[in-house]
C-alpha cells in the first residue's frame, strides 16, 4: 500500500514540492532586490515631484495629506485586494468577475490615474512654465532680448548725447 501524498515514504515531508535549484533562488533574490531599488526610488520621485509642485508655506500639510493617503492605501490596499480575490474564486461567477476580476479592476485603477494625470497636470506644467497661456517662452526670451538691447541701444544714445553735450561746453 503506497502513502498518502505528503507523508513522510513518497515526497519527504515538503508536500511533494522540490526545493528549486541555487541560480533560480539567486535570480530571484536579484530581481526581488532590483525591484525594490525601483520601487523605493518611484516612491521618493513622486514625493519630490509633489515638493517641487507647492507653494513653499503649503508643503507641509501637501507632505501630511500624501504621507496619510500613502499609509491609508498601503494598509487598505492588500486588504481590499484579498477580498476581491477571495470572493472572485468562491464567486462562481462567470467572465470578467472570474479570477481575473481583482487584476482587471487593479488596471482600470491604474489607467484612472494615469489619464487623470496626462488631463491635469501636463497642462499645469506647461502653464508653470510659460509654454501655454499666450506666449511661448522663445517668444519671451526674445521680448526680453529685444528690452535689453533697446536698453542697451538707449544707455548708448543718452552716453553719446551726454559727451556731444559736454564738447559744446568745452568749445
Amino acid at each position: 500500500e503506497e502513502p498518502a501524498l505528503g507523508s513522510e515514504g513518497r515526497s519527504g515531508g515538503d508536500g511533494g514540492a522540490s526545493s528549486p535549484p541555487a541560480w533560480l533562488r539567486m535570480l530571484l533574490a536579484a530581481h526581488y532586490s532590483a525591484s525594490k531599488c525601483v520601487a523605493s526610488g518611484c516612491y521618493t520621485s513622486i514625493f519630490l515631484m509633489i515638493n517641487d509642485s507647492v507653494a513653499p508655506e503649503l508643503r507641509g500639510r501637501v507632505n501630511g495629506l500624501s504621507m496619510s493617503l500613502s499609509s491609508l492605501c498601503k494598509a487598505g490596499g492588500p486588504t481590499l485586494g484579498a477580498v476581491l480575490f477571495a470572493w472572485s474564486l468562491s464567486s462562481g461567477v462567470g467572465p470578467p468577475f472570474d479570477v481575473a476580476f481583482s487584476f482587471l479592476l487593479t488596471a482600470l485603477a491604474m489607467l484612472s490615474v494615469a489619464l487623470a494625470a496626462c488631463r491635469h497636470l501636463a497642462p499645469a506644467a506647461a502653464r508653470a512654465r510659460g509654454y501655454l497661456g499666450g506666449s511661448s517662452a522663445t517668444q519671451q526670451l526674445s521680448r526680453s532680448r529685444g528690452s535689453q538691447e533697446l536698453v542697451a541701444a538707449q544707455a548708448a544714445q543718452s552716453g553719446a548725447d551726454s559727451v556731444t553735450a559736454g564738447e559744446g561746453r568745452r568749445r
